[in-house]
């Protein structure tokens, strides 16, 4: 082999590479999934303010649709590999987020609005909306950490 074969070889697996850190980054983030989980969380979230049996029946279909989502984009993924710990600390730190905006929202809602605890328009659902539409607003920026995340444990 000469140098020249070679070093079309390591471009060659350099592209290939650069191509799979690609994928893993797509595949979480797909245009299909982001809406369907953002409802999940949503009937998750608003869930809070009814009563029981229909609180632990929207709870369990509401969050359940929010990981069923990542379960089956994961499990359809052309990629498949361990993630980092990073990577789970990203996802941990991502859903703590979430919950702690859902709470920041829901003390607005009773502050500011004077929405009551229990009802269709309640500080809960009104959480709930705000606290949805702002992880499909900021899943552009998530994209971007969970991308330096990817291509940093692809360096190492």
């Amino acid at each position: 082999m000469n140098p020249q074969d070679a070093q079309f070889s390591l471009d060659d697996i350099r592209r290939l590479q650069d191509r799979t850190q690609e994928q893993i980054v797509r595949q979480p983030f797909a245009r299909s999934s982001v809406p369907l989980a953002a409802l999940g969380l949503f009937a998750g979230l608003a869930s809070v303010d009814l009563q029981n049996p229909w609180r632990t029946a929207a709870v369990l279909l509401g969050f359940g649709l929010f990981a069923g989502v990542g379960i089956v984009h994961e499990h359809r993924a052309l990629v498949q590999r361990k993630p980092t710990g990073l990577e789970w600390l990203f996802w941990v730190g991502l859903s703590a987020g979430l919950m702690l905006l859902f709470g920041v929202f829901r003390i607005v809602a009773w502050a500011w609005l004077a929405l009551p605890s229990q009802g269709l328009l309640s500080q809960g659902t009104l959480a709930a909306a705000a606290t949805a539409a702002t992880y499909v607003v900021i899943t552009p920026l998530v994209r971007r950490i969970f991308r330096a995340i990817v291509l940093r444990a692809g360096r190492a």
